[in-house]
């Protein structure tokens, strides 16, 4: 940039004239001083005393700039002040000749005064002064005045209020004619009236003033102003001679001045104007008291006479424009020579200009830091003493701190604008990296010295004084260019102005001089009005030397929401225009979230991309480096490269560029430590600077690498400092094993099985239990290290990182670790052979941390420490975690048929109620059941298998449907459609949007593809009709039906027209339907079209009557493959052409596929048998793939959906919702797999491949298990035998028919003294068998006694202690029979009531009914208690709800009860103590305690004094029943696995106090050993709002009050 001419520079400081600046900037610092002043609540908020309301008299000096060029003289009027006048109120801010002017456009030079004479009319004194005594006065105090004889040359202009008018004419005219004063007369250029009488005030005003001031003292000045009284006339005749060479501007009233109850104006137009040539006259919208007092800046009053003021100077600037220049400019020559500066930094301030845009870094003037840092100091002397605010002064030093290339200089740019706009004195620098000879703190001194003479006439003076003293300075000492020109000569000037330093990038100065600089602003005492504004990078040397300083300063950073809008303002100026303004806006917000605040990357970004033409240039660029910030990075590195903590600094870049996540600065410190053994001891800002500020810690102490381009430059190989991240990855993955491998993870020590508390974790060992499979896949697979050590950790400490996941309540950690385990040995299997020892436990691993998710997330969510003692045990004993930690031991072992391996089904979930329709979506999962619930889980992301909410629809519902954004779902049952807003994943409920009755049955609910449809199929009316979704308003339904006007020749079509459809199927996407008949013919109609295609026929079937009927159809959803697969009942699938009704291919399966679907990649064809397997066939060419026998005993298949990535499919039969998960699913080339295309090659199989999973026997089933006091318990099953099992194994001893084959046993009952057995079949069969002892290995002889039916359902049967006779209980009576001849010894009826023994006297036995119980003789079965029975106190209406059984056992003295949650009715217990029940008992106390906490979904027994039971979550629990009704806590032991439910009833018995036996179907389970488990839980009793409490908290909240 070309120097600037004399005429330039001598015009930039105020000496000529400039174009018109915008008010803009002054007046918001206008604005926010005012608040801070006057009415805002800041630190500096005042009022005025009394005393000084009115304001001094005599010529006060207001504001005097550093180089006055004007002078305005204020004078008041009648009964005013020389504040009073001026101030609309008592604030200080009020004030606005000296608050808002000095900052207005123009008044840079402007010095201010005010006048103050005593015109108090009011006072009692009397006066004989005049105005002739007032403007004599006036004149005299100017030409006294010790500031306007400093520069005596200098414009005066007047401004005057009312009589003050008055007083400046007199003192004018004074002046004219007195030659001591006629210098002072030639000064005054210009005056403005403000209301002046002119010729004298309204005289009924003034003859109320005389006469109110008549008791108070005579007022020589009042009569002056009477109209007519000569004093007026005589100023205005004389005036008009004298007064040709001033600018008259006159201002008259137009709103009138309230009086009391009178209303006039004060001074008439006529009397306030001149009506001289040349006098400006203007009218102002406001009274005569208020003609010269204004409610702020933004008046419309001030803004005329600001704008009038305005004119005037600039008037003056232009006739003065010569008449300093040369002075000046030969002062500023010798100022430059002598500082060897030739003239200011404009150039790189223009530079910097030019990248900020209107509007950016106002976030930064606008904080209250910084406004309180640019704020004069408040005037003390005119604030009341009573209210000064009790705080010091603003510091002097405002720094703003910020990354590197985060716009610190384009903000320092903005704030010396700013400052510049404001009037203010402003000096400043910009430090620069590659400026040897300017980075000096000698460089910047002589700067700042030459731009402070450049605008201050005292700091000339005082440079001038050393020149002509031949004061010779040491250029490069920066000592002594600042003890000799700033301290001995500057600082000691007392007429000094504030003056205001921006020094930018001040870290950038040479590190020598910087302690030294601030040192020296550190001293700088509060008489040196000295401010000064520094950016630099945070923290540093510069942040330790300010606080050794012990340096007073106010801090501000970058990179805030405002530095953001300030990039955004900058890119809108410069991003490309595309057609359409959301592409626009799409562009930038890309750009401005990847500058991560970064304005120099944003800057140079969009200087690359003004020479793309094209979007997809345009993002690839934005992915790449720009060319300069390799400089910028360059620069950096090459100063961390020469700093003593270049290893330390390196190592950081490499966890922060490489962390998965961003580490805490505690676990950055342990993670070096651990790496490099260091000791970390910085602080956060210090992190940042040994980095050369690459990186920063936020709020939250989270560390972060300061731009996207940062990590994509460290890992550029060059010379020097670069991060390989593979093998970075490979050493960090290292260290995080290391860590996995420690103590803190080391197993708890076998014993006693309780639940282990949860301990104590460093900060990075929680980094490394969810990382270190991130940076294993991303590690170098050259490198050996990382699986030895991960091979240790996987046979060592695994367990107890699954346990502390599952600590954190999110389980996805694990199968995200899966996944990238996978992916590692994947990765590493490319270059060396998967064949060593650690490979196969990684590959082993990955397997069964798959399935343990999915097979135990519940029981892993609600025991943690579970995954020790039981969870290993209940792993297939091929599993690695089977066979490494669930070796089996005497004491904990499982004996039944455990399945070998891991099969298909991932796990299940299970319902109260059958399940009869399921949807899939892309975050979803959504099950409904026949009592009209719909359970919603998380089918992906961090929370899959987890609940997620219920709905209830209200009816059974048939269908489910979700949209593809997964935001709406769709339930449909017989006449009702209704959709729910499911978008918040997070919450528990689900609004509604709306329901509609319909007026059909649909049988399927699909989304139309624009998102705006519901789409119904109506088979009754051959229809297809649309809901809308805004309102859910039907519209005109689709006729699939042939009209009238058909042309067919053979009546088909008037056939198929005339009868209902079987079932409609959809495919919206294409847009056509497939409606099936009874007579098997499928008829394609084109939606688009609105018209018919054809009908499909099977081959060999054509024009046959008697086809086999199609029981299902679906869609292929890829357009190019235009598939239709069609199941028959004769068994056959079919696939088909809908548009050609060509049949493409067919296979025969044994049993039908009842129900048919898809993937959405249209590879997979699945269909459910009616004998309940599942098979999987490639859609284009149905190739069989896979299948799945029946699980369970359920046949009917009641749906099936596919998980939005078709790697997972659900089915739901009977009470349960499986989920499945075939291999079979992975597409070949897993890669592709987000593929729309057909797949064209598929896997060539000879035969389909069969799961391993068991096959269910029907018929086996077992129906009841019976333990015995001995080694041995019964168990009956479906098919009408009996089992005698050995506890130990589990095995079956013998078996037994003794009923009719395939019917069910319902009860068993045994004696084992004197060996009988009482069994009871579904049909009320009763038979009692005698089981002689026998020897090891013979057959059970069985020796029948009695074969007895029972009319009615038998509920419960008993045999007495001497094997003699047996009671059964029915609904209505207990009957009493001999075993011997079957006789009928009693009977008595007694409905609703259970039986049990009595725990003491075998000679008794107990019936319970709901409110009383009785006791009968096992002989006579006679009453030993009262008729009337027992009472049992405490009987609550939990006790109505059923007639669960009563459980006791030999040797307790308890009987206790379950109850099952029904309808709105907690689950609870109910217990009672019969050991001292007797004939002579009349009541009993009942024990119940009501369930907030889980739902009893079983009993398994009672034991000693405990009862166990099966809570609806698959644990096996226990609760003491010595204080049930206090009991605060129950004991989980452990748990089913939800895979071994069949979702049916129950069946599960404690058989000793470490046995429990469990049927899964017809397998038998024994656990032995798991009770030992103990983890106490707290119950939570329900409340009246159903939201429960912890009963332990209410106990201690009560004993705490």
């Amino acid at each position: 940039m070309a120097p600037k001419s004399e005429d330039e520079e001598f015009s930039t400081f105020g000496f000529g004239k400039k174009s018109p600046r915008p008010r803009t900037t002054s007046l918001a610092f206008i604005q926010s001083k005012l608040q801070r002043r006057g009415t805002g609540s800041s630190s500096i908020k005042g009022s005025i005393s009394t005393v000084d309301a009115k304001g001094p008299l005599g010529l006060n000096l207001l504001h005097e700039p550093s180089e006055p060029r004007i002078d305005f003289i204020f004078v008041h009027g009648l009964g005013g002040g020389s504040r009073k006048t001026w101030s609309k109120s008592a604030e200080p801010g009020m004030f606005w000749p000296k608050e808002w002017l000095p900052n207005e456009v123009g008044f840079k030079h402007v010095r201010i005064h005010s006048y103050g004479y005593n015109s108090d009319w009011a006072t009692r004194k009397e006066s004989h002064l005049t105005i002739h005594d007032f403007g004599q006065a006036l004149i005299a105090d100017i030409y006294n005045s010790p500031h306007l004889r400093r520069n005596g040359d200098t414009p005066i202009v007047f401004v005057a209020h009312s009589m003050g008018g008055l007083v400046v004419k007199k003192a004018y005219m004074l002046a004219t004619h007195d030659p001591t004063y006629k210098a002072s007369a030639q000064r005054i250029h210009t005056m403005y009236f403000l209301g002046t009488p002119h010729r004298g005030a309204d005289s009924a005003q003034l003859t109320k003033i005389i006469r109110y001031s008549a008791g108070h003292g005579a007022k020589a000045f009042i009569e002056d102003l009477i109209p007519g009284g000569g004093t007026v006339d005589q100023i205005n005749d004389e005036f008009r001679h004298l007064c040709s060479n001033l600018r008259l501007w006159s201002f008259f009233e137009g709103v009138p001045t309230s009086f009391g109850p009178m209303v006039s104006l004060v001074v008439e137009k006529e009397s306030a104007i001149l009506g001289l040539p040349g006098e400006h006259t203007q009218y102002m919208e406001a009274d005569h008291r208020h003609i010269c007092k204004f409610e702020s800046p933004v008046s419309s009053n001030y803004v005329i006479l600001q704008r009038a003021f305005l004119t005037t100077i600039e008037e003056l600037e232009a006739d003065n424009l010569f008449q300093r220049r040369d002075t000046y400019r030969s002062q500023m020559k010798q100022i430059s020579s002598f500082l060897r500066v030739d003239q200011r930094p404009d150039a790189t301030l223009l530079a910097i200009n030019e990248k900020q845009h209107h509007g950016s870094c106002e976030w930064l003037t606008s904080e209250e830091e910084f406004q309180e840092w640019i704020d004069d100091p408040v005037d003390w002397e005119i604030v009341d003493p009573l209210h000064k605010p009790l705080m010091e002064h603003a510091p002097g030093i405002l720094w703003l701190n910020g990354r590197p290339g985060t716009g610190k200089s384009v903000a320092a740019a903005h704030v010396i604008k700013y400052l510049e706009n404001c009037n203010l004195d402003c000096s400043f620098y910009f430090f620069k990296h590659n400026d040897k000879t300017g980075s000096t703190v000698a460089s910047l001194l002589r700067s700042l010295a030459f731009q402070m003479a450049q605008s201050s006439y005292e700091v000339r003076q005082a440079i001038m004084s050393m020149i002509e003293d031949d004061v010779g300075i040491n250029h490069e000492d920066h000592h002594v260019v600042w003890s000799k020109m700033f301290v001995d000569r500057i600082f000691k000037s007392e007429t000094l102005k504030s003056q205001f330093w921006v020094v930018d990038a001040l870290d950038e100065c040479a590190q020598k001089g910087l302690p030294a600089f601030i040192s020296m602003i550190s001293k700088l005492g509060k008489s040196v009005p000295i401010r000064i504004f520094i950016t630099s990078r945070p923290g540093g040397q510069l942040e330790r030397l300010l606080t050794q300083e012990m340096t007073r300063f106010a801090e501000l950073s970058t990179g805030s929401s405002g530095s953001l809008k300030d990039i955004e303002l900058f890119l809108r100026a410069k991003c490309p225009q595309f057609d359409d303004g959301a592409s626009s806006q799409a562009f930038i917000s890309e750009v401005l979230s990847k500058s991560n605040g970064n304005f120099l990357w944003a800057s140079l970004t969009m200087a690359r991309l003004e020479n793309l033409y094209s979007l997809e240039d345009m993002q690839e660029a934005l992915r790449a480096i720009p060319s300069g910030m390799d400089e910028f990075y360059s620069r950096i590195m090459e100063s961390i490269q020469l700093s003593p903590s270049y290893e330390l600094a390196k190592c950081i870049l490499k966890w922060v560029i490489c962390a998965q996540k961003p580490l805490t600065t505690g676990e950055l410190a342990e993670a070096l430590k651990l790496d490099i053994d260091r000791t970390l001891t910085a602080s956060a800002g210090q992190l940042e600077t040994i980095t050369g500020h690459l990186i920063f810690v936020d709020s939250d102490s989270h560390v972060h690498i300061t731009h996207q381009t940062t990590t994509a430059f460290l890992t550029q190989q060059r010379e020097g400092l670069w991060i390989d991240r593979s093998l970075a990855h490979a050493r960090i993955s290292e260290i995080c094993l290391t860590t996995l491998c420690g103590g803190d993870f080391t197993p708890p020590r076998p014993r006693r099985a309780t639940a282990t508390p949860k301990r104590g974790s460093s900060p990075f060992s929680l980094y490394a239990t969810t990382s270190f499979a991130y940076h294993l896949m991303h590690s170098s697979s050259s490198v050996d290290g990382p699986l030895v050590l991960l091979n240790k950790f996987l046979r060592s400490n695994v367990l107890t990182w699954i346990e502390k996941v599952a600590e954190t309540a999110d389980l996805s950690v694990l199968q995200q670790t899966a996944r990238r385990l996978k992916a590692y040995l994947a990765r590493r299997a490319k270059y060396q052979p998967p064949v060593s020892v650690e490979v196969q436990t990684v590959s082993a691993w990955v397997v069964d941390i798959y399935h343990i998710v999915a097979a135990f997330h519940s029981g892993l969510m609600a025991s943690p420490s579970s995954i020790h003692v039981l969870i290993p045990h209940l792993c297939p004993p091929k599993s690695i975690i089977h066979q490494l930690f669930a070796k089996p031991t005497k004491r904990l072992r499982i004996s039944g048929p455990l399945d070998e391996e891991w099969n298909d089904r991932l796990t299940c979930y299970l319902f109260s109620q059958e399940a009869t329709s399921v949807a899939c979506c892309e975050r979803l999962l959504a099950v409904g059941v026949k009592n009209g619930d719909i359970s919603v889980y998380h089918s992906a992301g961090f929370s899959t298998f987890e609940l997620l909410g219920k709905i209830n629809h209200g009816k059974k519902v048939r269908q489910l449907a979700f949209n593809k954004e997964s935001s709406l779902l769709a339930s449909c049952s017989v006449r009702k459609l209704t959709l729910w807003d499911v978008r918040r994943s997070n919450e528990s409920s689900f609004p509604c949007l709306w329901s509609k009755n319909l007026q059909f049955t649909p049988c399927e609910v699909a989304f139309h593809p624009d998102g705006n449809s519901l789409i119904l199929s109506d088979p009754q009316q051959s229809s297809v009709v649309l809901f809308r979704i805004s309102n859910g308003f039907q519209e005109e339904p689709t006729q699939l039906n042939v009209g009238s006007d058909s042309d067919s020749s053979d009546g088909s079509d008037r056939q198929t027209s005339s009868i209902a459809a079987e079932r409609i199927r959809i495919d919206p996407l294409h847009k056509i339907v497939a409606l099936a008949y009874r007579n098997a013919t499928i008829v394609l109609w084109d939606m688009e079209a609105a018209e018919k295609i054809g009908k499909f026929e099977k081959e060999g079937f054509e024009d046959v009557y008697s086809s086999p009927p199609s029981l299902d159809m679906t869609f292929n959803p890829i357009p190019d493959l235009e598939l239709l697969a069609v199941s028959y009942k004769d068994g056959a699938v079919v696939i088909c052409n809908p548009w050609t009704l060509d049949q493409v291919g067919e296979y025969h399966l044994p049993h039908s596929l009842v129900l048919l679907a898809a993937t959405s990649d249209g590879r997979v064809l699945v269909g459910g048998a009616e004998d309940g397997a599942v098979h999987l066939f490639s859609f284009e060419t149905l190739q069989p793939l896979y299948t799945i026998p029946r699980p369970d005993e359920q046949f009917r298949i009641c749906g099936i959906a596919f998980s939005a990535d078709n790697l997972r499919f659900f089915d739901i039969r009977g009470h349960c919702c499986n989920v499945w998960e075939p291999s079979v699913l992975i597409p070949k080339d897993r890669s592709d797999d987000s593929s729309s295309e057909p797949q064209s090659e598929e896997v060539i199989m000879q035969e389909p491949v069969t799961s391993q999973a068991h096959v269910f026997q029907w018929g086996q089933s077992i129906t009841t298990i019976h333990p015995t006091d001995g080694s041995l318990f019964f168990v009956g099953r479906q098919n009408g035998t009996v089992d005698i099992c050995d506890i130990n194994t589990g095995a079956a001893v013998d078996n037994i028919a003794l009923h009719d084959r395939f019917t069910e046993i319902q009860h068993l009952a045994w004696n084992e003294a004197k060996r009988i057995l009482v069994s009871v079949d579904v049909t009320g069969r009763c038979i009692v068998s005698h089981l002689p002892q026998k020897s090891k290995g013979e057959k059970q002889k069985i020796d029948r006694l009695l074969d007895h039916r029972e009319r009615k359902l038998v509920g419960q049967v008993m045999v007495c202690s001497d094997g003699g006779s047996i009671l059964i209980c029915s609904d209505a009576n207990i009957k009493l029979l001999a075993v011997a001849g079957g006789s009928v010894k009693g009977e008595i009826k007694l409905p609703g009531s259970f039986l049990t023994s009595h725990p003491t006297d075998p000679k008794l036995f107990v019936a319970l009914q709901s409110e009383v119980l009785h006791l009968f003789r096992w002989d006579s079965l006679e009453h030993e208690t009262d008729t009337r029975g027992v009472v049992i106190s405490g009987f609550t209406t939990l006790l109505a709800t059923g007639n669960e059984a009563w459980f006791g056992c030999a040797g307790s003295t308890y009987l206790a009860r379950g109850l099952a949650e029904l309808g709105c009715l907690p689950s609870g217990f109910a217990a009672l103590d019969a050991s001292k029940l007797n004939s002579s008992t009349t009541e009993v106390k009942l024990q119940t305690q009501e369930l907030n906490t889980f739902k009893v979904q079983a009993i398994l027994g009672v034991l000693k004094s405990s009862l166990y039971f099966l809570d609806a979550k698959g644990w096996v629990c226990s609760v003491s029943l010595k204080s049930l009704q206090e009991a605060i806590q129950y004991t989980r032991h452990f748990f089913i696995p939800p895979t071994w439910h069949t979702g049916g009833d129950v069946v599960i018995r404690i058989l000793s106090k470490s046995a429990v036996a469990f049927a899964r179907n017809e397998q038998l389970f024994v656990f032995h050993g798991f009770l030992e488990f103990e983890e106490k839980v707290a119950m939570v009793r329900p409340d009246s709002n159903g939201t429960g409490e912890s009963i332990l908290a209410i106990q201690l909240k009560t004993s705490s009050s």
